[in-house]
């Protein structure tokens, strides 16, 4: 998982850009009026969340508490296929090699197909389309995040505009071999200094995403590709050499997707795994 960019420009004339794109309906006839009405006090709350978002308090804030007909009119605007909505998410996703991100930070395991929203909706129906609260998600784990952000006060899950991640490595996979079969565990330690505050932010986000067997159930697919790859070239090439190709490929990935990226973090274990690689001798 990698920080994605932070919006950048004003976040309410996002707000107004996405209520000027709705349109009245037979079944609702005045329902730009009424969304529009709501405008004050959501300017308001948008400078609120802003000042919390600087300060990385956003756990701090407090609904303005919207029920009924106002929630419903304010959770229409947000339509994940909507053309503003779709745009936000490539300007969101795009990195500095204008390559846009379409997998899933929150797991880097799906594709991107909806917006978590990072305080949810359900409790702030204000923040519905602020950009700044809308981050480029898979269903899985919007899901799996539901309703839940903070316990105690404080937040539950990275926020990965806020919360930079080390460089160093904090995800580690074991690899065991049963009757021919391969056995994974894949588990956090903070073996390299980071901060115990972060550490226990990245456990509590990997841990309530149910990470560790995400990516288990997701590991065939990665270790097929990895022994057919190293199986196309044992006949041409020496095994260290084949090594150093595939580490110098799981560099550049974390490189492209971070530090901790399950694939490279899995590829490079079973690489420097004596008795795995030994099936591959000539």
């Amino acid at each position: 998982m990698k920080n994605l960019n932070i919006y950048d420009q004003d976040t309410f004339e996002f707000h107004k850009k996405v209520v000027g794109h709705k349109r009245n309906s037979e079944e609702d006839p005045t329902y730009k009026a009424r969304v529009s009405a709501l405008n004050d006090a959501i300017e308001k709350q948008f400078k609120k969340y802003d000042e919390k978002f600087d300060e990385d308090k956003l756990e701090t804030l407090h609904s303005l508490g919207y029920t009924g007909d106002e929630k419903k009119i304010l959770h229409k605007l947000y339509v994940f296929k909507s053309k503003v909505l779709q745009e936000l998410k490539v300007q969101l996703t795009t990195d500095e090699n204008n390559r846009i991100i379409n997998t899933c930070q929150n797991c880097t395991i799906s594709e991107v197909n909806s917006f978590d929203h990072l305080i949810p909706k359900e409790e702030f129906a204000e923040y519905v389309v602020n950009p700044k609260n809308l981050f480029p998600c898979c269903t899985t784990c919007n899901s799996l995040k539901s309703t839940a952000w903070r316990e105690d006060n404080k937040r539950i899950f990275l926020n990965l505009y806020l919360d930079e991640l080390p460089d160093v490595q904090f995800l580690f996979v074991e690899v065991m071999e049963n009757s021919g079969e391969l056995d994974l565990r894949y588990y956090l330690e903070n073996k390299y200094g980071i901060d115990p505050e972060l550490f226990h932010l990245i456990e509590s986000h990997y841990y309530k995403l149910n990470l560790f067997q995400r990516f288990k159930e997701s590991s065939d697919s990665v270790i097929s590709e990895f022994e057919t790859s190293i199986n196309a070239f044992i006949k041409k090439l020496p095994i260290e050499d084949i090594k150093e190709t595939i580490i110098e490929e799981c560099e550049k990935n974390k490189k492209a997707f971070g530090h901790n990226y399950w694939k490279s973090i899995l590829k490079m274990t079973l690489v420097n795994d004596f008795n795995y690689m030994s099936r591959f001798d000539k």
